[in-house]
This record gives structure tokens, C-alpha cells and sequence, in this order.
């Protein structure tokens, strides 16, 4: 198939897609919230019944929390070696509050401009649709000769944990070659993009505990230690004054950059001005040795998510607050262990205690561990050609500073070679109020799903 076939299929399709699309967007399979586990139950059912449809073998994979979606299609071919490509998506969505800040109902799609709006239009069930209508399209045309199992969990949205249970037990019906994820974005409309790179993430809750009732800050000040400033303190103690991370033995591990990944990097067409323009502040965080993208996709980070202590009301009140809390979150790079360094921010954190409060850890969690790509395997080029034939012009290579933590433990569980390729954009307003993927987004993806799949079944 070429691009103008496939084009063509698309558009006498296109109203068909978008009415199956909106069906899928329906269902309110928010996985952090309990009640609406039966919401998230009936889009896996709905996906296996779909699935099925269009010509895959698919089934219901229990976990210990929600379902996993899992279909299968073997190539009709004689050849004596075909390859297997593993795609991964989810088919679970984040919650909608604050409710009142969107324009319409989060599960009634509705198409303006171009967009069509709803929870989960883009992340990710937009993106996994598109490239599960290319699947369609190319089992109808008889064009599909690679053998093909699609995996939608229910959980990406709050950590994977019934999925990941069971990777080691699914080994076996999971091995391919190639791991297609489209859970990602690209820097602007009309440009592909290759995400290379995911850091990894683990995070902790803590807690300075000082007097045992707040105090007067008249009768008391300067007499005991006050938990609000000795966190500042604390969390301050955690960065160099060159931003760099003050953790002892926090960078041991970090996998060297290669001169040409990093160039490749430094090429994205993104200027300080726009980045500036687009999230309302200069990229000036970090390790000021490196620059902006370098920092998001080679070297890893301590970031304070919030701190919350004391009186935060109108007005004022004069205390010395009994407690003060802190919510961090590392990200790591190839060749950190997440549970090693969140033994390390606890010991800094430890050492750096002073005495007249006490601190505690009252949550910590780790994620999936970093993964890197190289620019330079077969696959990462094909996709490359792929993607300037669809977009018509040079790809971006992206490191990215996010996480899907479960994708680096699928692709050593697989033994597949990750390829990362999405159609994502910052007006997508994932996990924020009127969320959309635009239709030319849409088919984008399908045009890529497509062409890619026909490159591997040659």
C-alpha cells in the first residue's frame, strides 16, 4: 500500500472511524476511582468484542485490578521468518475535575473545529484507535503479513500495578520483535516525531514533625523549631547552587550521552522564546551545564510537587505549625536503579535532619526504571522514513522527560525493540478540562500505523 491508497481508505472511512472513535470515548474507565471499576470493565469488553470484529483473536487477561485487553493476528504467509510486532496502549483515562471547566460533557464527544473533545480523545484512546483502524484496514485489504498482538491495559493512569503482575507470568505470548507505543507526542502539527527516550520515576511523601500542637508565634518564636522553615531548609539542601542535584552518589550510574544521540537532541525546533511562550516561563531550571534538552532527556531531576504547612486561609494567624509536609518526585536516566536512588534522597534527607524535629516517610512508590533508544537501529530508521513520507518532512527526535513506566519492564519481558512514535500535541490538554485530538491528528497516526506495518510485512 502507498501513502495515496491509504489516504483514500481513510477518507471514505472517516465518519465510520469517527462514529466508532465516540463510542469507545463513552465509556468512563477512570482507573484511580473505585466507582467506576463496572465503567472500566464494560470498555474491555467493548474492545475485545471490537477487536474481534475486525479479524483478531482477542481475549480478557485478569489481573489483580483490571482487565488487560489482548488480540492477536498470525500472518498469512509462507515465509520462513515473519516478524512479530507487540503493540502496547490503554484503554483507561484520568479523572475529569474540575468538571465545571469543561465546555461539554468529558463523555459525550463532540467535534469542533476540527477536534473532536472528550476525556481520553487523545490519551489514549484516540491514539491507540487510530492505530487500531489501521490494523482493520490492512487485515480487510489482505496487506497485514506480519504476525501482530495488540495489549490495552486498564491502569497506565495510576501506575500499572495488576499489569505489571503478571508481565513475567504473559512472558511467553508476549515475545516479538518490535514494541509499538503511540502514548507519546511530537513538538508541533504536520512534524513526526520519535520519542527515544522515557525516564524513569519514584517519589516519597514527607513529613517534619515538630511541637505537638501549633504554637503561638509570639510566646514561642525563636524558642523551638519551626517545621514550615526547617522544610524549606530541608528541601532546599537537595540542589547545588548550580542546580544540580546535591544527593551523595545521586548521578553514580548515569549512562554517558553519545555525541551524536545529543545533537540530535539540541536540534529540536523548539526556541527558548516559544518554549517561554508556551508554558509561561524561561527554561532556567536544572543543571545550567547542560542545556534545556538535555536536561529533559539525558540527566535526571528532584522535583518538589508541593509543600503544604500552617494556616493558608485569608488573612493571618500567627503560629508555628506543628507539622509541615513535602511531596517529591525523581526523575531518573538509563543506568539508575529507581529503588537505589530513593534510598539515597531518604539518607540525604536523614543526615540533613536537624535535631528539635523529626522527620518521617510516609509514602514512597517506585516506577518502571529509564529506557534510551539509539538513533541508529534498523527500526528507529524505518521509522524515520516512514514518518517524513506521511509528514513530508524530517522527523524530531525527542528524549523525553516523562515516564510510561511500565514500557521499558514490556520491552525486557518481550525481548521486543522499542519504537515510540505518537501524534500528541501540547493543545491536547491531556489530564486537564476540554481534552481533543484533532481528526488530521487522527489521521496522521493512521497513516503512519499504516505505511510502518507495511514496511514490516515486506
Amino acid at each position: 500500500m502507498n501513502k495515496t491508497s491509504i489516504e483514500t481508505e481513510f477518507s471514505a472511512n472517516q465518519e465510520h472511524f469517527l462514529k466508532e472513535w465516540s463510542e469507545l470515548l463513552r465509556f468512563k474507565s477512570i482507573s484511580t476511582d473505585p466507582s467506576y471499576v463496572q465503567e472500566c470493565q464494560c470498555c474491555a469488553n467493548w474492545l475485545v468484542d471490537h477487536l474481534e470484529q475486525i479479524g483478531m483473536e482477542s481475549a480478557l487477561w485478569l489481573t489483580p485490578s483490571k482487565a488487560t485487553v489482548f488480540a492477536e493476528f498470525t500472518a498469512p504467509v509462507s515465509k520462513d521468518k515473519v516478524p512479530t510486532v507487540l503493540f502496547y496502549g490503554h484503554y483507561d483515562v484520568q479523572p475529569v475535575d474540575p468538571v465545571e471547566l469543561w465546555t461539554s460533557d468529558p463523555f459525550d464527544p463532540q467535534v469542533r473545529d476540527g477536534r473532536l473533545y472528550a476525556r481520553g480523545a487523545q490519551d489514549n484512546k484516540g491514539q491507540a484507535f487510530y492505530f487500531i483502524k489501521a490494523v482493520e484496514s490492512a487485515i480487510k485489504a489482505g496487506t497485514l503479513r506480519c504476525n501482530l498482538k495488540i495489549v490495552l491495559e486498564g491502569e497506565e493512569e495510576c501506575g500499572s500495578e495488576g499489569f505489571s503482575a503478571k508481565l513475567d507470568e504473559w512472558s511467553s505470548k508476549l515475545q516479538a520483535d518490535v514494541l509499538m507505543v503511540c502514548d507519546t507526542g511530537t513538538v508541533k502539527a504536520g512534524t513526526g516525531a520519535i520519542t527515544m527516550g522515557l525516564r524513569g520515576i519514584a517519589h516519597l511523601t514527607v513529613a517534619l514533625k515538630g511541637p505537638n500542637k501549633d504554637l503561638h508565634s509570639g510566646v514561642h518564636g525563636g524558642v523551638v523549631r519551626n517545621p514550615a522553615a526547617e522544610i524549606s531548609r530541608l528541601l532546599a539542601s537537595l540542589y547545588n547552587p548550580d542546580g544540580s542535584i546535591a544527593v551523595a552518589g545521586y548521578y553514580d550510574g548515569c549512562t554517558a550521552i553519545d555525541a551524536s544521540d545529543r545533537a540530535l537532541a539540541n536540534a529540536f525546533p523548539l526556541s527558548m522564546t516559544e518554549y517561554a511562550a508556551m508554558v509561561g516561563t524561561l527554561p532556567e531550571g536544572g543543571e545550567q551545564a547542560f542545556t534545556p534538552w538535555e536536561r529533559r532527556g539525558f540527566r535526571p531531576t528532584i522535583e518538589i510537587n508541593g509543600v503544604h504547612s500552617g494556616y493558608g486561609g485569608p488573612g493571618g494567624k500567627t503560629i508555628i505549625p506543628a507539622t509541615a509536609f513535602a511531596k517529591i518526585s525523581t526523575r531518573l536516566v538509563a543506568g539508575q536503579d529507581p529503588q537505589h536512588c530513593l534510598s539515597l534522597i531518604r539518607k540525604h534527607l536523614e543526615s540533613n535532619t536537624p535535631r528539635g524535629v523529626e522527620l518521617e516517610i510516609t509514602e514512597e512508590s517506585v516506577g518502571g526504571p529509564a529506557l534510551r533508544l539509539s538513533s541508529k537501529t534498523d527500526i528507529v530508521r524505518c521509522a524515520a522514513k516512514v514518518l517524513k513520507e506521511v509528514c513530508e518532512v524530517d522527523p524530531v527526535y525527542m528524549w523525553e522527560g516523562a515516564s510510561i513506566p511500565v514500557v521499558s519492564s514490556l520491552a525486557q519481558v518481550s525481548g521486543a525493540a522499542p519504537l515510540l512514535v505518537g501524534f500528541g500535541l501540547e493543545e491536547d490538554n491531556i489530564h486537564a478540562p476540554n481534552e481533543s485530538f484533532a481528526i488530521d491528528q487522527f489521521k496522521q497516526g493512521y497513516l503512519y500505523v499504516s505505511l510502518m506495518l507495511s514496511e514490516l510485512s515486506r
